[in-house]
């Protein structure tokens, strides 16, 4: 799993500008950011430290890319274990003790997809994942605009603007989702979260600045279906939504039980047909409130903390249309009354059926307004079941 965040030195800034939403994706799934060179790069019982001229990007569980260091098993991408304020450590395993040499240099890793058609059309990205397990689906992002980005995925293309399987078809949404990227139109700074793997990533966007983040997705879903060859979704909003006091219908910190808009998959389950829209439902949403964010009351039945085992209860997020086709990959709806409990970006660690996992939180809700926020929290351990 990568995790990229805006805080991090180097961080490609997400504002009202145009091109600045396509950046940021670039920056994250395909290319990297933050790079510079390393100082020092030591080895001792396993465990390099490398140490930097200044600042450094990194967080505990970023993975980094080192080049240029011999021995060259000290390159490549590396999960980082620890770090200081100029340091950072990551795990050598037969490495002997000692100081590495060369011209040694680092940036944050890339989540490994690649981009298709680069340069064709201006602030415009295609992208997508290159293992061979994934749908092989492309997620198709135009900013040329300023507070939105509009953003379509397609089965197949065949240059920048030309594809099979467009999702949202024209009929269900004309010129595609909307992404938030800021409430105005200019170059201030906006919070934001990326968490990715080789086949999915979720944007969390705070478009007003205001802590309140809208929690997009596109990729492979953790399908029922084996073999899934159309399992790819899309979410994001019907329209602007970057200073609604409302839900973000693209958000998927939100289960609605009474609608069904801002997510769509390639083609249903039995493969045939095109674009179809999907519900998100929690899977342990029961309480009293049809559509509601998780972590808040009337989501489910229960309050944080919850009494008889001290602790936080998470459940998934299913997606129906024609039966129940799946979850979405990694991340977590807490089934209590929470919300309030925890900040964006903390790290919470796993317990129970979830011990030996690191579970980042993200405060879901509309972009301003009075509605309470919410909370869901995102695995960034490891691998994505699917």
């Amino acid at each position: 799993i990568y995790t990229f965040d805006s805080a991090m030195t180097g961080a490609p800034v997400l504002s009202g500008s145009a091109g600045a939403l396509r950046a940021l994706v670039k920056a994250c799934l395909v290319d990297g950011f933050g790079a510079g060179a390393v100082a020092t790069l030591t080895v001792a019982a396993g465990i390099a430290t490398a140490t930097f001229p200044g600042a450094h990007p990194y967080r505990v569980g970023s993975v980094s890319q080192f080049a240029g260091a011999t021995p060259a098993g000290l390159n490549g991408q590396k999960r980082i274990l620890s770090i200081t304020t100029n340091a950072v450590t990551y795990a050598a395993p037969g490495i002997a003790d000692g100081a590495a040499t060369g011209t040694i240099t680092h940036k944050v890793a890339a989540a490994g997809w690649q981009e298709l058609f680069a340069g064709a059309l201006a602030n415009v990205l295609c992208v997508k994942p290159t293992v061979p397990e994934a749908t092989g689906c492309v997620l198709r992002v135009d900013d040329t605009g300023t507070i939105n980005a509009r953003v379509r995925a397609y089965e197949s293309m065949t240059d920048v603007s030309t594809g099979a399987g467009p999702t949202p078809l024209e009929s269900q949404l004309a010129g595609g989702l909307y992404w938030p990227k800021s409430s105005v139109a200019n170059a201030t700074a906006r919070p934001w979260y990326l968490v990715a793997d080789e086949r999915a990533f979720y944007l969390a966007a705070d478009p007003a600045g205001a802590g309140r983040f809208t929690l997009l997705f596109a990729g492979d879903i953790a399908s029922f279906k084996s073999g899934d060859a159309y399992g790819y979704l899309v979410t994001g909003n019907q329209a602007d939504q970057t200073f609604a006091t409302t839900v973000s219908d693209g958000c998927c910190g939100w289960s609605h039980r009474s609608a069904r808009s801002g997510a769509y998959m390639v083609r249903s389950h039995t493969a045939i047909g095109q674009s179809i829209a999907m519900q998100r439902l929690g899977a342990h949403h029961n309480g009293s409130t049809a559509d509601v964010y998780a972590g808040t009351a009337g989501y489910s039945l229960g309050t944080y903390p919850n009494g008889p085992n001290n602790g936080l209860l998470t459940s998934v997020l299913e997606l129906h249309a024609m039966g129940i086709r799946g979850t979405l990959p990694g991340l977590l709806h807490p089934v209590q009354d929470c919300g309030g409990a925890f900040t964006s970006g903390v790290i919470v660690d796993g317990t129970d059926d979830l011990a030996g996992r690191r579970l980042m939180a993200i405060r879901v809700a509309p972009p301003s307004g009075s509605v309470t926020p919410g909370a869901v929290f995102l695995d960034i351990t490891g691998n994505w079941s699917r």
